[in-house]
């Protein structure tokens, strides 16, 4: 193996688990996200702001 494929491999120890809200927080954030475009914000930066509103992360250590 070349050392970028040893790069490649994932680690253990680290889990991401996302999950979606209730049903009023999406509609919040998609909301959120549409006037932000509206006003002029870059669609980029809305869309994370939306995501970051409807989706539940959690990070845990195995």
């Amino acid at each position: 193996m070349t050392h970028m494929e040893k790069a490649m491999v994932p680690r253990r120890g680290l889990r991401i688990d996302l999950t979606l809200r209730p049903l009023p927080y999406p509609l919040i954030g998609l909301g959120g996200a549409w006037l932000g475009v509206r006003a002029g914000a870059a669609v980029a930066a809305a869309t994370l702001a939306a995501l970051l509103v409807s989706v539940q992360m959690r990070i845990t250590r195995i």
